[in-house]
Order: structure tokens, then C-alpha cells, then sequence
């Protein structure tokens, strides 16, 4: 049986009942969500959720919940730095397009300086509120920024976890991929997939030969495609690719 440890621990997971591949709805894992683990295979698992209307099955490719275009391209309204002397973090108030956002619908995720003063930069979201469309919310950050915002040109981008909230890779990807699945993991639940290895791989009717590169589907969602050249690169075959059918393929995402 495969045992399991997290990047840079000594022992292996303690599990319960049914092995490694488990599922979970305890909530407590949202802390979790991304972190990488080492199976002791050599394989790479990512701790993920799935998204409430998505089930996910093994053999299938996933990517993190769409990124919101109304939460791309922000203006900041203002900027406090981190006060080292109260240690009161920093905090951004950033006006957003026309999508409403939920309390803490980013946290842990990250928060990206696309332009202006502080280009660049890529800061971990600690907390923020809930806003109607085209508002502003007060964003906490674990990370401090080295250059300060400026209100009159620095834009930011909001980033999901990565791992949160994964839905079946769409044939248009609307957020970075995740991984595949390793088994089944019912809705709105906690669980592992593939991130880098040998794993087993849906393919579309574009099949790879072995050693050739794969990508994610254009014409058929959840399978991957031999590589072309508009998009990303996940791995390469280790098996020639059957269309529809399952063959191993090493992963690294």
C-alpha cells in the first residue's frame, strides 16, 4: 500500500480505515488545500476540494475554480503598510469590476500586482470582506509588499487557491490545472490528485506517442492531447495514447 508524506516531513500520514486515497468533508482541510505530498513511489499528490456540482473520478484532468474577470485588473483605493511596530499587517482596499465577491472567497489565495507601481509582485492573501459589483474590499496580506501601492496607477489581480474548488478541465481552460484524479472525490469534499508522476490519463482522439508532449484538451473536456503549439505542456506519454481510454502518462503540473 502507498503511504504518504507531506514536503519535508519525516514520517508517513497517519491514516484510517480504507488506505491513502480518501475523501473527506472535514473543513479543517481548507488550511490545507495545495499543499503538496510525496508518495513513496516517487509519485506528487495536491491536496484539493472539488467544486459543489463537480464529482471528481480518476483518470480524469482537473483545474482550479475559473478565474473572475471582474476580479483581474483592479485599481487600488488606497494602501497601508505593515506597521512592524504594532505588527498590523498590510492591507489593500482594492475597487472591483462588476462581480460581486464573497468574504474570504480568496483567502490563501494570492493577490498580484499586474501593473503600475509595484508591477509584480505576488502577495498571499491573509482575509478580506464581501462587496457588490464594482465596490471595495479591504484585503489582508500575509506578505508584505517591498514597494508600497500607489492609488494613482497600481493594479492587482485576484488568484483562487490553487487547488480549490477544482471542476473538470474545460476544451478552454479558464484556470491553471490541478491535476488528475486518482479516485472518486464526491462534491464540495476534500481529497488527493495527481500533480506529477506516472498516473493514469484520459486521452482525446489526438493521441501521443510515447515520449511525446501532452496538454490539456481543446475539443474534449477532463482528457489530454498530444501538445501543440497554443498549449501548455503538462507532461509526456509513457504509454502510446488510446482515444477514450486511460494509458499512463508522467505528470508534471
Amino acid at each position: 500500500m502507498s503511504y504518504i508524506t507531506q514536503k519535508g516531513a519525516s514520517g508517513a500520514l497517519s491514516l484510517t480505515s480504507g488506505g491513502t486515497f480518501q475523501q473527506s468533508t472535514d473543513s479543517e482541510l481548507a488550511t490545507l488545500v495545495g499543499t503538496r505530498w510525496d508518495l513513496s513511489d516517487g509519485r506528487e499528490v495536491i491536496l484539493v476540494s472539488t467544486g459543489s456540482t463537480t464529482t471528481a473520478t480518476a483518470g480524469q484532468l482537473y483545474q482550479d475554480a475559473a478565474v473572475v474577470p471582474n476580479h483581474q485588473n483592479c485599481a487600488v483605493a488606497s494602501f497601508t503598510a505593515y506597521n512592524g511596530t504594532t505588527g498590523v499587517p498590510a492591507t489593500v482596499v482594492v475597487t472591483l469590476g462588476n462581480t460581486a465577491i464573497t468574504a474570504n472567497q480568496y483567502r490563501g489565495g494570492l493577490l498580484v500586482v499586474n501593473a503600475g507601481t509595484g508591477i509584480g509582485q505576488t502577495l498571499r492573501i491573509a482575509s478580506h470582506g464581501a462587496a457588490a459589483g464594482s465596490g471595495t474590499t479591504a484585503v489582508v496580506l500575509e506578505d508584505s509588499p517591498n514597494i508600497a501601492l500607489s492609488v494613482s496607477d497600481s493594479k492587482v489581480c485576484f488568484n483562487n487557491v490553487h487547488g480549490a474548488n477544482v471542476i473538470v478541465s474545460p476544451t478552454t481552460q479558464t484556470g491553471a490545472v490541478a491535476g488528475v484524479g486518482l479516485y472518486r472525490i464526491s462534491p464540495s469534499s476534500y481529497g488527493f490528485m495527481t500533480s506529477k508522476g506516472l498516473t493514469s490519463c484520459l486521452s482525446d482522439a489526438l493521441v501521443a506517442a510515447v515520449g511525446q508532449a501532452i496538454s490539456p484538451s481543446v475539443t474534449t473536456a477532463g482528457t489530454v492531447t498530444l501538445s501543440g503549439s497554443t498549449t501548455a505542456i503538462l507532461g509526456y506519454a509513457s504509454q502510446t495514447a488510446v482515444s477514450a481510454e486511460a494509458r499512463t502518462v508522467f505528470l508534471n503540473v
